[in-house]
């Protein structure tokens, strides 16, 4: 488990809420049963407007998933944290990569409390 700092932790919180309220002002969030947040990728794609070849390499990254919402419509689904991480690449949310390289600027210095694992 990673160990974090009571800033560091205060500082990755205020960049992903800040992701987060500037994703909600655009496309609808879900929450399924785990708590994990979802967002529809459909109006994600639409609402960031990448390059089409730029959409095209995140859509083989990204995890979609089927999931039914509660008026019985299916839709396909990507991780709240997929679609944060999209908004950096997108001329419509230009803060966005400032909240992202605040978010890699403190896991840069997390310390973990277990060794990491070598490749053989």
């Amino acid at each position: 488990m990673l160990k974090l700092s009571q800033e560091e932790r205060a500082e990755i919180t205020a960049a992903v809420d800040a992701l987060a309220l500037q994703l909600a002002a655009h496309v609808p969030l879900y929450w399924d049963e785990q708590g994990t947040g979802l967002v529809p990728l459909h109006p994600l794609l639409d609402t960031v407007e990448l390059d089409a070849m730029f959409e095209a390499t995140a859509l083989t990254l990204l995890h979609p998933q089927s999931c039914t919402l509660a008026h019985g419509v299916s839709s396909l689904m990507v991780p709240l944290g997929e679609a944060l991480a999209l908004l950096a690449f997108s001329r419509h949310f230009p803060g966005a990569l400032a909240q992202v390289m605040r978010i890699e600027a403190c896991g840069n210095c997390v310390q973990e409390d277990r060794p990491a694992q070598r490749i053989r």
